[in-house]
């Protein structure tokens, strides 16, 4: 017989060889399981960056861009019940003047920031952040200390203001400190600042692919973002004055456009190049959309019962009482508060072209070509995908910038980039009477916009 021994005998006993397999299981699944949980990032309101998504958050964000009003501050408590509706829209941060502050070695009282604190905690519950804009009183002014406040409250990043006359030297100065604290807070902290137009756009010469893969990992030497108001100087809201400086500006990915509305009937086309054109956009809370406050849940205010009993008499000690199960009374019931009325079409338009710039592959991802049909005050360009497909076709957005109908032909446009279709199916439009497009006779309204994919 073969020798055998009491811990063989063990081993081969089936509950014991089980329970033996299982203790290995788990010795051996800790030391896996263990980095995992400690290279998690602790979710705060604030805070920004989750250790999950390798992409900087701000590459494709949405900014709502709020100016203070001509006297008194920004009401942080009116925003901070407006955030479902401007998360709705696909607002990903606020950009905020940053509340004024008693200078430093001055002996004024700190304001009060409970509404500013409570604006950031709601805001992270909502997945929005808050960047805050600072204003450097002169060019050699040190903002440390001022942007190490703000940052150690939560916000998630800075946009500062130069004062006019800044040199580049002073302004990089001024970048390269900031870009250390930003750097070495806790999470994905941003740094945004205003172009300087006197100087070209950083990596416009450079070409798209290159310029997206140099902003990807943007150096500390410069911002994340810059703002660029130089499409709100134009000599002229038309095709002619845009056409140029847009094609210029989609080589520098790391730009944001701020267009405002020159006049109503130009909405719906300021809308969709503020957002369809670069992979960050820009909103400015100066097109007057309409944002409503969300309905508050709150308990109604206990009104006395004129009908109620008397309480009864308190009973003599050891009177046995059966247990009864306690049932809290019921609510009141709370009706929602009614909507002042149909939604604002500018504003589901908002909603739509944010949509569409996220989920659509050929425009947040594509390259920009911008077609010449200035004669015809149109501005058209191209979204075309890398490796345009079935499934991803190229995506043409035309708008028709002046106050009487335009017809326009791609096809031979279509042919020199050797992109191959018949028609464009909408995507969409400003006017719902726009259906599919022969690219031969494209039909726009005045002052219209139509979105569509080159289909054969």
């Amino acid at each position: 017989m073969p020798n055998s021994s009491p811990h063989d005998s063990a081993a081969h006993h089936p509950l014991r060889r089980a329970l033996h397999l299982c203790s290995l299981a788990i010795v051996l699944a800790a030391p896996l399981g263990a980095p995992s949980a400690q290279a998690q990032t602790l979710a705060h309101p604030g805070w920004v960056g989750n250790g999950i998504d390798i992409n900087p958050w701000w590459q494709r964000a949405l900014f709502y861009q709020v100016e203070p009003p001509q006297s008194g501050s920004v009401d942080f408590k009116a925003l901070a019940v407006r955030l479902d509706a401007l998360r709705s829209l696909g607002v990903d941060a606020l950009l905020l003047p940053a509340p004024e502050l008693p200078p430093p070695g001055s002996n004024g009282a700190m304001p009060n920031l409970d509404s500013f604190d409570e604006l950031l905690r709601q805001a992270g519950s909502h997945d929005v952040r808050v960047v805050l804009t600072i204003h450097a009183p002169n060019a050699t002014a040190d903002l440390s200390g001022l942007a190490r406040f703000w940052l150690n409250r939560g916000i998630a990043g800075l946009h500062v203001a130069s004062p006019a006359g800044t040199s580049p030297e002073q302004a990089q100065a001024m970048v390269d400190s900031l870009r250390k604290l930003t750097a070495g807070a806790l999470g994905q902290r941003i740094l945004l600042t205003d172009l300087d137009v006197a100087q070209p756009a950083a990596d416009a010469a450079q070409p798209a692919g290159r310029a997206r893969r140099h902003a990807s990992h943007a150096p500390a030497k410069i911002a994340q973002l810059q703002i660029d108001p130089r499409l709100d100087h134009l000599p002229a809201f038309d095709a002619a004055n845009l056409r140029p400086l847009l094609a210029q500006t989609v080589g520098a990915p790391n730009l944001l456009l701020d267009l405002r509305t020159p006049t109503p009937a130009d909405a719906v086309a300021v809308a969709a190049i503020a957002i369809l054109i670069h992979p960050s956009a820009l909103i400015d809370s100066s097109a007057n959309l309409v944002l409503e406050p969300t309905p508050e849940h709150t308990d109604a205010p206990t009104q006395p019962d004129q009908t109620a009993k008397p309480a009864p008499k308190p009973l003599p000690p050891g009177t046995y009482l059966p247990y009864t199960p306690y049932v809290p009374p019921p609510r009141p019931h709370q009706s929602a508060t009614p909507k002042s009325g149909p939604p604002d079409p500018l504003t589901t338009w908002y909603g739509k072209l944010s949509a569409l710039h996220s989920g659509n592959a050929a425009i947040h991802a594509g390259s920009k070509i911008f077609l010449d049909f200035d004669a015809q005050n149109a501005l058209v360009w191209v979204n075309r995908p890398a490796s345009p497909s079935l499934a991803n076709p190229p995506v043409v957005v035309a708008c028709n910038l002046s106050g009487a109908p335009v017809k326009l032909s791609l096809e031979a446009a279509m042919k020199s980039l050797n992109l191959h279709g018949s028609f464009l199916r909408p995507l969409l439009r400003s006017y719902d009477a726009m259906g599919a497009q022969d690219l031969d006779s494209v039909t726009l309204p005045p002052h219209s916009v139509y979105i569509g994919e080159l289909r054969r």
